[in-house]
């Protein structure tokens, strides 16, 4: 079976649906109505927890790239939008995509994983491991993943009418509840090939906004960034930042800060849903998601537009994230 083929097929067909969706609504705000759709669809019964390697692996990176073909962004590599790869004899995938400017220098990233933890079970990472029943992970990581894609797409419109300075690379993460397995491997392939991104946004578990409180990790990994966080929120977003300078963590953010990258880890902070069956759509916060995400973009603007540039500062690796010792145990 030539599977190239049918995935290529499959997100042109999912990016023309998209498109024509596209054409009808407002492009300068945060579409609340698709990241909830897009929540709701990777946490669906359909794709069973979307455990890595499971068998409808493929078929959720395939989703994801053609929403982002819709949006108008490209593969990164030459092979696609699809980037394979294999651990422990079993195969994933990350999603990797870009947008490129007429004259850039450099990218930055937006990352989310979009695996979770499949019917739970012993061994899973399930905090309830003796019940084997689907764990949706809405938040953790459908949310992440819905944010991060709108994210890209306010950027790109942004740059349209701007002018990008950086290339905006989207990144969808197998594996990172094995242990950010697909996030470590497209940071060493970047490594390799010189293409790393000068600044990498990580969006793990964002649906959860409760009393405005969004902590921002990675504030000490780079010159300049605590200005930059305020001169970024806008009065009019109901957000109370609570921020960490370490660059480290449970999350995809940490591999690339190893390869000294500069990160922010974005997140709305651990629940009683967490790796629980009860991880579910109706419990995201849709709104203050959209709060997130126009946060973030401006965040990312400043450096893919304005021309800010991120200089890495190396930060105590033992100092944990605020209210998230726990977060990300698996």
């Amino acid at each position: 079976m030539n599977f190239r083929v049918i995935s290529t097929g499959t997100v042109v067909l999912a990016a023309t649906v998209l498109l024509l969706s596209l054409q009808i609504r407002d492009r300068s705000v945060p579409d609340v109505d698709f990241m909830q759709r897009t929540v709701t669809r990777l946490a669906s019964p359909g794709f069973k927890g979307r455990a890595p390697g499971g068998a409808d692996d493929s078929l959720i990176a395939v989703y994801i790239a053609g929403q982002m073909a819709a949006m108008g962004f490209e593969p990164f590599f030459e092979e696609g939008p699809l980037h394979p790869f294999y651990y422990r004899n079993v195969r994933s995938w990350n999603v990797v995509m870009v947008c490129r400017g007429e004259q850039t220098a450099g990218t930055i990233m937006i990352g989310a994983h979009y695996d979770h933890l499949g019917m739970g079970g012993p061994g899973s990472g399930s905090l309830r491991p003796d019940t084997l029943a689907v764990h949706p992970g809405a938040d953790d990581n459908a949310s992440g993943v819905a944010a991060a894609m709108e994210t890209a797409r306010l950027l790109k419109e942004l740059g349209m009418r701007k002018g990008l300075k950086k290339d905006i690379i989207f990144a969808a993460f197998g594996a990172e509840e094995k242990g950010t397995i697909g996030s470590a491997l497209l940071a060493d392939t970047l490594e390799k090939t010189g293409s790393l991104p000068l600044l990498m946004f990580n969006l793990d578990m964002v649906g959860r906004l409760r009393d405005s409180v969004l902590q921002v990790g990675g504030t000490g990994t780079f010159e300049g960034a605590d200005s930059l966080l305020r001169a970024s929120l806008n009065s009019s977003l109901p957000l109370v930042l609570k921020t960490s300078e370490s660059g480290y963590g449970p999350s995809d953010h940490s591999v690339f800060y190893r390869a000294n990258v500069p990160v922010l880890f974005i997140s709305t902070g651990p629940h009683t849903d967490y790796h629980t069956p009860f991880d579910t759509p109706d419990k995201i916060n849709y709104q203050g998601m959209a709060h997130i995400v126009s946060y973030v973009t401006s965040l990312a603007a400043a450096v893919a537009l304005e021309g800010f540039e991120p200089e890495y500062r190396e930060t105590c690796q033992s100092e944990p994230m605020p209210e998230q010792v726990r977060f990300k145990v698996s």
